[in-house]
Parts: C-alpha cells; structure tokens; sequence
C-alpha cells in the first residue's frame, strides 16, 4: 500500500509541471531606456494544428489565448515612424493572402478587435521556419538602439523593430 502511494506521488509531482502549462500566460519585458515594455500573453500549443488553416487572411488574430495579449509601456515607442504614447495596449496581428503582416496596436482591451480602436498599424516580417514552436513565444530583446519584437508560433515567426522616441 506504501508502495502505491508512493508511485502515485511521483506520478502526481511528474504532471505538474506539464499541467501547469494548460492553459498558461506568459510575459516579455525589457527595459528601454529609463522605461520598460511588458507584453503579457496567452500560451496556446500548436498541438499539430495548421496555422494556415485557423488565421484567416484579412481577419485579425489576437496573438494568444483566453485574456486579450496586452502591452505596456513607460515610454513612447517608435514603430516606424508611427508614435505610440506610454500606456497599455492591446496586440492583435493581420495578414493578406500573401503573407504580408501587420502589427495592430488597439486603445481597447477587448479580446476581438474594434478597427476604430487601432492607434498604430506597424508592417511586421514574416518567415515560415521548418522547426515549428510548440507552446506561442513573444520575444523582446536589444537590437542596437531599439528592441527587436518576436512572434514565434508552428512555423510562423513574425518579427519588428521598434525604438524609443
């Protein structure tokens, strides 16, 4: 019976960490400057789904699960050429049938997307990659004078850079 218990401990203790990342949030933060940038996101895995198939050209896609994907920042941010004031925001993506992307940064905090809520457009890059993410990744890092933002989901990686004003 000691024994047993013992087994189902371990058995407990093994699924835990695999059971708290379903469903999960995540954050990216960095500090630019005398200010910082925090995006807070949602988690979902891949789980052999087809991205083609679930992010439709022309409609947005809210960059995560469950809450909205949220930014936040202490210092206006320049998105190529586009201000965007300190604040909290909200981060949705868009393409075209051709894989031409488009950051969306909203005033709103919905989890669907109000266009008279969007403050900046921000083209974004896009590489499909052959190794695919399992679990959404949004990266923040230094890329010179700026920050370099990525967005790394299956095979899609979606990349900007944005500097302080």
């Amino acid at each position: 019976m000691k024994r047993v218990l013992v087994v189902l401990m371990v058995c407990l203790f093994a699924l835990i960490p695999v059971l708290a990342h379903e469903p999960g949030r995540d954050m990216a933060m960095i500090q630019l400057g005398h200010g910082k940038i925090t995006i807070d996101y949602g988690t979902p895995k891949i789980k052999g789904r087809n991205l083609d198939e679930m992010i439709k050209p022309g409609l947005p896609w809210r960059l995560g699960m469950n809450e909205a994907t949220t930014m936040e920042t202490t210092v206006t941010l320049d998105f190529d050429g586009k201000k965007l004031p300190p604040g909290k925001y909200t981060l949705f993506a868009r393409s075209d049938e051709k894989k031409n992307w488009t950051l969306l940064i909203s005033s709103g905090s919905a989890n669907k997307l109000d266009p008279s809520t969007v403050v900046v457009e921000s083209p974004l890059q896009f590489r499909n990659e052959e190794v695919p993410i399992e679990v959404l990744r949004i990266t923040l890092e230094k890329a010179g004078a700026g920050v370099s933002l990525t967005i790394g989901w299956g095979t899609y990686r979606l990349h900007t850079v944005l500097k302080k004003a």
